[in-house]
């Protein structure tokens, strides 16, 4: 019986560092929202989160080791919305623009969230992978006005960026992701009727997907 409590109790630790990390991740987050990385302090964070510096070092050997905590949990959000999606869809430019659609989605229904990327300045290392792959994919098909994929992608996420930075600072329209997405496939050269299609194709998955709910 000793033994089933001990194990027990051990479990019960385990569980409350695990929350007590996440505790302090979420409150680098929100600061990370509103500053950027070297305006930030432990004093700040254990202050934020409710926690003792002791607690914060016990999880964190740096300030600098929970901004990439912080981040790699970012990396996370981005993966989360588009990754059944990737394997569903075999056309490249659809599955650009569902992702460009669902982060914009994220991005207005999430200002914190919207907040903490747009001050990123930049997409996570493995989503811009992602969508190079697909704007590869999608000039080795002769479907785009560029062939230089590195130009596209910041196309791409230069366009997502400036409108996600414009929900901060005014009321979003319910079209404004369909609108956004259409200015970023015109930027792209991808002809108007591929891009209604990709829209089209776009809008139904989302139906789809509410209606499963």
């Amino acid at each position: 019986m000793a033994k089933i409590d001990l194990a027990r109790r051990a479990e019960i630790g385990r569980e409350k560092r695990v929350r007590t990390r996440v505790q302090i991740v979420d409150a680098g987050l929100l600061l990370l929202a509103d500053q950027p990385p070297e305006a930030l302090t432990v004093n700040a964070i254990v202050e934020s989160a409710g926690v003792a510096k002791g607690t914060f070092y016990y999880h964190f050997q740096s300030v600098e080791e929970l901004v990439a905590a912080v981040g790699a949990k970012l990396a996370d959000t981005f993966d989360e919305l588009v990754a059944r999606s990737r394997l569903e869809q075999s056309d490249s430019i659809e599955r650009m623009a569902f992702a460009f659609t669902r982060f914009l989605e994220k991005a207005i229904s999430d200002p914190v969230w919207a907040r903490l990327v747009v001050r990123s300045a930049q997409a996570p290392a493995g989503i811009r992978e992602h969508l190079k792959a697909d704007l590869a994919e999608a000039i080795a098909e002769g479907r785009l006005a560029t062939e230089d994929v590195e130009l596209a992608a910041d196309i791409v996420v230069g366009i997502w960026t400036q409108v996600a930075r414009g929900t901060l600072e005014r009321r979003a329209t319910p079209d404004l992701p369909h609108q956004a997405l259409q200015a970023a496939l015109r930027a792209l050269g991808v002809p108007r009727t591929q891009g209604r299609h990709a829209a089209a194709a776009r809008a139904g998955r989302n139906k789809s997907q509410i209606g499963s709910k």
